[in-house]
């Protein structure tokens, strides 16, 4: 897994663009950043340049989650990572780095917020006592004793509240280092997480975020990223003014969050496959009910009759009477040869000429049948010319 990570830098479409762009990125958001929140105290107007200020600092941030994503891809759900080998991702898509670099920034601030919290709500409370606002008195004997003359090492005359912020603030430092180590053990999860899914609430579950977490491919993906930074700094920080150590710093950063990348890339897998799983359970329950209910309402319901076919045109038409089977249409509609019917059945013909005078001594049969039965009291041809058409 470790040499897979530290392999990373180096294989990349363009490993030398990269690495330079990422060294720029990473210079000015040393240099930017201060610059700009120095500014702020002097001139208030310039809070207004906040998203070009911080968007270097976003930019890589947004760059590593997105190394992340790539360690997640490679692992593909593995439980022993050894010969996967992850590219570098190149610097495109500067919009959506700068977006993952925000939630990224957001979901850190989610995390150290409780934090904050405390320790601004214990800022507080000091600068009421030191105000006058509130006796510390009370607090004070309760934590330290009813009688601070009793306390070994305390001179009477020092005030009770003294004994009382010494133990308040050992418990404070020794939370509040606790609390980091947690965060930043956490944290990498939940950069994981917000990597395979891409939103931020992803990042916030607690579900997910403690399943990459209390994976022990993460454990010790962790502690190998955690050598690597310490190393990679130390080696690097004396070479920084030089420029190459900012170098350096970015090639550790990309190495460490490949790590997290392929720590997390079990768990993250894991997570999915039971997420689809279960899915595919309730795609099934569904359509096995709409199966069922469909089926039902075919064997409920009577199927439909025979389709009468259509009648002949003669039929529709009045000259002609059902009887026996229906002549079929013939199949080449269109292909009747006009002179055939003007002149008749001829020797000569061809098919569709054949066809058509056939269908017109049909016909004429039907006529003669008809005058036979003496139904048809219609004048023949030979009565139409004595008709008198005089008044």
């Amino acid at each position: 897994m470790l040499r897979a990570a530290l392999a990373t830098p180096l294989r990349s479409e363009d490993a030398a663009g990269t690495l330079i762009i990422g060294t720029v990125l990473t210079l000015l958001s040393w240099i930017v950043t201060p610059l700009w929140l120095f500014g702020t105290l002097t001139v208030p107007l310039l809070v207004v340049t906040a998203p070009l200020a911080f968007a270097p600092a976003l930019v890589a941030r947004g760059y590593l989650l997105r190394v992340i994503a790539v360690g997640i891809e490679t692992g593909d759900g593995s439980a022993y990572v050894t010969d996967a080998s992850p590219e570098a991702p190149p610097f495109v898509r500067w919009g959506r780095l700068y977006r993952d670099g925000l939630a990224s920034a957001l979901l850190t601030a989610a995390y150290l917020l409780p934090l904050v919290v405390g320790l601004a709500a214990i800022a507080v409370a000091g600068a009421f006592i030191e105000l006058g606002r509130v006796d510390p008195t009370p607090l004070a004997e309760s934590v330290a004793g009813t009688d601070p003359e009793g306390l070994p090492g305390v001179d009477a005359a020092v005030p009770p509240a003294t004994p009382a912020y010494g133990i308040v603030g050992a418990f404070l430092v020794v939370v509040s280092l606790a609390y980091l180590v947690a965060f930043a053990y956490v944290r990498p999860a939940a950069l994981a997480a917000l990597a395979a899914g891409g939103r931020l609430r992803d990042g916030l579950r607690p579900a997910t975020v403690g399943r990459i977490a209390l994976s022990g491919e993460y454990a010790v993906a962790w502690s190998l990223a955690m050598i690597a930074l310490l190393t990679g700094y130390v080696l690097a920080g004396p070479f920084v003014p030089l420029l190459v150590g900012v170098a350096g710093v970015f090639v550790v950063r990309v190495v460490v969050h490949t790590l997290y990348g392929l720590g997390a890339s079990h768990a993250v897998e894991h997570a999915g496959s039971v997420a689809s799983v279960a899915d595919e359970h309730v795609a099934d329950a569904e359509s096995g009910t709409s199966h069922g209910s469909s089926v039902s309402a075919v064997e409920s319901s009577p199927g439909p009759g025979p389709v009468d076919s259509e009648i002949d045109p003669a039929v529709q038409t009045g000259r002609s009477v059902p009887g026996g089977t229906v002549d079929p249409v013939p199949e080449e509609v269109g292909t009747v040869d006009l002179d055939s019917l003007v002149e008749g059945a001829g020797g000569d013909s061809d098919d569709g000429g054949d066809r058509a005078a056939d269908h017109v001594d049909d016909r004429a049969a039907d006529r003669d049948e008809l005058d036979d039965d003496g139904d048809d009291d219609r004048p023949d041809a030979g009565t139409a010319d004595e008709f008198d058409w005089g008044p």
